[in-house]
């Protein structure tokens, strides 16, 4: 006796393998661009840390973001603006790509910015972190970055004001 299985058993296989090979090419990717990224700092501007219902976090907001928000139309859902980085890596605002084009230079480097809500926003707005742990990551000035050459930002790390990891 020959048992059979349905075609939706088969379209519902096929759907589980797609999502799952798609689940992990964005996983692999994202570690790549860990291990290989550009490291960009930004500074942080200053959110009070404290969720009840998602636990502790760090609600991020950057100081770049307050330099962007008289160049840019708070309408605009997303763009590109062009940083230099100092001798400790930290992002210096150039300019705003309008469409124009980048900047020219070997040491300008183009991040991704969005605004929703009339909030700019990067990479990540939210750093998780063990309960209890909100004394050591208030001393917090920087998030460490890894951009790729989209220009998109992965949060890395939380630095303090001497550049040493949390």
């Amino acid at each position: 006796m020959k048992f059979k299985l349905p075609v939706s058993t088969y379209i519902l296989m096929a759907t589980v393998f797609a999502i799952l090979a798609i689940v992990n090419w964005d996983i692999y990717q994202k570690e790549q661009q860990l291990a290989h990224g550009q490291v960009v700092r930004l500074t942080l501007a200053p959110v009070d840390p404290r969720s009840l219902i998602q636990g502790d976090y760090m609600a991020l907001n950057y100081a770049i973001a307050a330099e962007l928000r008289g160049l840019i139309d708070m309408e605009t859902a997303d763009g590109l603006l062009q940083v230099k980085l100092d001798v400790n890596q930290v992002a210096q605002l150039v300019s705003v790509d309008n469409g124009s084009g980048a900047e020219e230079g070997n040491d300008i480097i183009g991040i991704q910015y969005r605004v929703r809500h009339q909030q700019i926003k990067f990479a990540s707005n939210a750093y998780f972190f063990e309960e209890g742990q909100a004394e050591q990551y208030e001393a917090a000035k920087y998030g460490q970055f890894r951009v790729n050459q989209q220009g998109a930002l992965l949060l890395e790390s939380m630095l303090d004001k001497d550049f040493n990891e949390l």
